[in-house]
């Protein structure tokens, strides 16, 4: 099996990206469109997956250090 690219995400990355994508791209339109709470919720909740997203990806960096 080849060695996995530095610059490929792997799953946790993935997960978080497209957790975070889908919780702004369906939050943003219900809040600011149909005015529902349960929107800001859901951007609130992209926002922590973002950080979670951040974490990970400094972890990965440090652990592929020289």
């Amino acid at each position: 099996m080849p060695p996995r690219s530095p610059f490929r995400p792997d799953r946790p990355q993935l997960v978080l990206a497209l957790a975070t994508v889908l919780a702004y791209a369906v939050g943003y339109p219900l809040a600011l469109v149909a005015g529902s709470p349960f929107g800001w919720v859901l951007v609130t909740l992209g926002g922590f997956l973002l950080l979670a997203f951040g974490v990970v990806t400094i972890q990965r960096i440090h652990r592929s250090g020289p």
